[in-house]
């Protein structure tokens, strides 16, 4: 008999090796697949048509005698009985289901949902699905490693109680517990300089017709070299200690210091610990840290957009002392971390070692920033501040002077000084400074506004002794005669662009710039087949305009306009070139009437790396 090709026909087939109780099985030559299906088939009497659809076929070789398979459809004559068969089992498989899913109700998502098997067959894990697993080895299970592998993954945890560390690399070298509740990150910086001048006549002249003091030379040397451990503890505290080691501090009492008498120093940078999540504050740092007054000063010298930041750093952000002062701070952001405010107590000091032995100085320092425009991470983003500074001069005396935009000597007197207000007696300082920062993918702009007034001021007479070997060098202030209220300024703009397509990172908490981290680092080697193959780093073009000016009224320290040009070269996130050109205009006169004014060019290269 020819039976046609049916739906019911193919569902027997189906039927039959669903049902069978051997899977295919390949031994000595003989395929044995879905036994009970060929046996179905034959017990029925049927054959088939030129039609008919192909079965698999049971072969044997001529060593080997054919294996008799039961058949589960042998009792299967008409197909009425398939039939009533097929619905009897549809039955039984909805009325599990549906147990199933009451059971399922019942806990409530408590009990692991059985693997469902695809179409290859069971899931894989559906066969050890009872089993209980043992990564760690037959002893596991009486072993703290054992105990913590069997802890749910929202069950309480007590900070402190694993102490273990893992190492990584995090652009330095870092070991961190599992919970991220410990952490201690080694590294440093270095940055080395060179650089070649020259300038007019002006600026040259001798330091008593009012020149450059010191005098301006070509130099090459180490501008930071700094040791730094930072890290957290009990998940809540942190802990910054950092050393400079490039630090020059004249041990002679010359006023014009020269390379006798001098001594490389390691002084004190960031030396704080802070405590996060403080309820109605957030966090508390205290130590030896950056007051919060100004967007550069705020942002790590790993990073800064320039060989140096503009003259605003030395008149006011950190004249003589790296900008780092011995304080308390507080910081906050609102919720949605488009605004920041930090407010602090600090003393005034003007050494780099965190030292006063006085006790006036003290400085009430408060920033305050938003970002109404914040996209995409922070590729896209408009950052406005305001920050304040009212405190008292450091034992009566101030100093404003500024050095250039490329520096011919390590921190300490033997640089360069292109504006100086002399030395001046004051009791009381208020300093506000403005921000307007914005970042837009590969481009970039910043700029910032510094007012100081200096209240009660005086000209001190020592400072202009015609016996005095830099006389000279400060400007028109009359010897030891009251100045009234002395009021300087100073202020830059600078655009940015990656020709390379990268962006700058932002941080949210300190409202700054972060590291940037390339795209593509820079490399070339040579492949198997022997073409070079190279990749460019991130390299970045930047244009930066500034001013300084110290004269008002009496005082006549002079002004400064500077236009600086720079090329930055992110080899990687921890490495950079920087090469400057800079071309400042000094307009000074000094006591005796001599025009010092005239041109400053410069060139500058820094390699810089930190870890």
């Amino acid at each position: 008999m020819t039976v046609p090709q049916t739906t019911a026909w193919q569902f027997l087939a189906r039927l039959a090796v669903q049902r069978s109780a051997a899977a295919c099985v390949s031994q000595a030559g003989v395929l044995l697949c879905a036994g009970g299906l060929l046996a179905a088939l034959s017990g029925g009497g049927i054959a088939w048509g030129a039609d008919a659809e192909e079965f698999l076929v049971i072969g044997e070789t001529d060593d080997t005698p054919a294996l008799t398979l039961p058949s589960v459809a042998s009792g299967f004559r008409t197909f009425e009985q398939v039939n009533e068969a097929v619905a009897d089992d549809r039955k039984k498989i909805s009325a599990l289901e549906a147990r199933l899913e009451e059971l399922e109700k019942k806990a409530g998502g408590g009990v692991e949902r059985l693997p469902v098997p695809d179409a290859k067959g069971p899931s894989p894990d559906a066969a050890t699905a009872g089993e209980t697993k043992d990564p760690a080895g037959k002893d596991a299970k009486n072993s703290k490693e054992a105990k913590k592998e069997e802890k749910k993954p929202d069950e309480p945890y007590e900070v402190g109680s694993d102490l273990g560390m893992a190492t990584k690399w995090n652009n330095g070298l870092q070991a961190e517990s599992a919970h991220k509740d410990f952490r201690v990150k080694i590294g440093g910086r270095i940055q080395m300089d060179e650089v070649a001048f020259t300038e007019g006549t002006g600026p040259a002249q001798p330091i008593k017709e009012g020149g450059l003091a010191p005098a301006l030379r070509n130099a090459m040397d180490f501008r930071r070299a700094r040791l730094r451990v930072d890290g957290r503890m009990y998940e809540v505290y942190d802990f910054v200690g950092e050393y400079d080691f490039a630090n020059q501090l004249n041990t002679n009492a010359s006023t014009i210091p020269s390379e006798t008498s001098l001594g490389n120093y390691a002084a004190i940078t960031e030396n704080w610990v802070q405590i996060r999540e403080v309820p109605g504050v957030g966090i508390i740092r205290a130590g030896n840290q950056k007051d919060p007054f100004g967007f550069e000063h705020m942002t790590s010298s790993r990073w800064t957009n320039f060989m140096e930041r503009s003259f605003a750093q030395d008149l006011y952000e950190g004249p003589f002392n790296n900008g780092f002062v011995p304080g308390v701070r507080l910081l906050n952001t609102t919720e949605d971390q488009r605004a920041t405010w930090s407010v602090g107590a600090f003393k005034n000091t003007v050494n780099p070692f965190g030292y006063i032995d006085n006790s006036s100085g003290n400085a009430a320092v408060g920033r305050l920033t938003w970002l109404p425009f914040y996209e995409d991470e922070g590729k896209k983003l408009l950052h406005l501040g305001i920050a304040g500074r009212a405190m008292q001069t450091n034992n009566g005396s101030v100093r404003y002077r500024t050095r250039g935009d490329l520096r011919d000597g390590p921190p300490g007197p033997l640089n360069a000084i292109y504006l100086d207000s002399g030395s001046l007696k004051g009791d009381w300082i208020n300093q506000v400074g403005l921000e307007l920062v914005g970042n837009n993918g590969p481009w970039s702009f910043q700029s910032e506004y510094f007012g100081n007034w200096l209240y009660n001021t005086t000209s001190a007479t020592a400072a202009f002794n015609p016996s005095s070997p830099n006389y000279g060098t400060a400007g028109l202030q009359p010897n030891g005669a009251p100045c009234g209220t002395y009021f300087t300024n100073s202020g830059y703009a600078e655009i940015l662009y990656f020709v390379t397509g990268d962006t700058r990172a932002y941080d949210r908490l300190e409202a700054r710039f972060e590291r940037v981290i390339p795209r593509n680092n820079f490399y070339v080697v040579r492949d198997t087949s022997g073409r070079i193959r190279s990749s460019e780093g991130a390299v970045q073009l930047a244009l930066r305009y500034q001013y300084a000016n110290l004269s008002d009224h009496q005082i006549n320290g002079g002004t400064l306009n500077a236009l600086t040009a720079g090329v930055n070269w992110m080899l990687n996130p921890n490495t950079r070139l920087y090469f400057n050109y800079d071309f400042t205009y000094r307009d000074f006169t000094n006591n005796l009437n001599n025009n010092a004014s005239g041109w400053i060019t410069g060139f500058g290269t820094r390699l810089a790396f930190d870890f």
